[in-house]
């Protein structure tokens, strides 16, 4: 099981894809680097950096990518099938499985629930979904592939506020805090990646799915 420390942030950082001279050089790099279900194509790194406050949690990802392309625009659509970042945590491991994730494509289209599997789940609404903070480098609405295509960012902000209702419990770690959680990537229509920070047993699930509360990583709050 790998483990990342999730660093506290006296400034929060910007929602950008900055990193020299923002807080988010003092965040440890995570690499999305195991492929579970690797066939063929190329597997393009993707770094991602994890900070915290009182206030929110923080995440940004940076995605190598040859092949850039979202179709889908509207809230809790199939954005899996887009160039895609996705990040699930469990926030109170002792009380069960439940898990929150967030799954957001290269234009910063997204998907978001909670619940203990892939189904059942509890959607976010549109009110609480214009609380979500997301910037991405691809200015959208939709991006179609182009041999000019290099790389992409994205950075999110989750409140502490958002992330109580979506739970239905107050959710505001503090130092020694531990999570489970994964880090996920989907490469839309070309090089698929199917990428995930902790390893997922593929004997157990031979095919493609990132609701795998069982293969989380440690999450810790420093």
């Amino acid at each position: 099981m790998r483990e990342y420390r999730i660093e506290r942030t006296p400034t929060p950082p910007p929602l950008s894809g900055d990193v020299e001279g923002t807080p988010w050089a003092d965040a440890q790099v995570l690499q999305i680097d195991t492929y579970p279900w690797y066939k063929g194509g190329v597997k393009q790194p993707t770094a991602v950096r994890l900070l915290y406050d009182d206030d929110a949690l923080y995440t940004q990802f940076h995605c190598r990518d040859r092949h850039i392309s979202a179709e889908r625009t509207e809230l809790n659509s199939t954005v899996c099938l887009d160039s895609c970042v996705e990040l699930f945590a469990t926030v109170d491991p002792k009380a069960g499985p439940d898990y929150f994730n967030l799954e957001m494509n290269c234009c910063g289209v997204f998907l978001m629930g909670y619940g203990p599997a892939r189904r059942p789940r509890s959607a976010i609404d549109q009110t609480w979904a214009k609380r979500v903070e997301i910037v991405t480098s691809v200015p959208g609405p939709t991006k179609a592939e182009s041999d000019r295509d290099e790389s992409w960012w994205a950075a999110v902000r989750l409140s502490w506020d958002l992330l109580s209702h979506l739970a239905g419990k107050p959710v505001r770690p503090s130092a020694g805090t531990e999570w489970r959680g994964n880090l996920y990537r989907c490469g839309g229509k070309t090089d698929h990646q199917f990428a995930s920070w902790n390893p997922i047993d593929t004997a157990r699930w031979p095919k493609p799915d990132f609701h795998q509360p069982e293969s989380f990583g440690r999450m810790i709050f420093g």
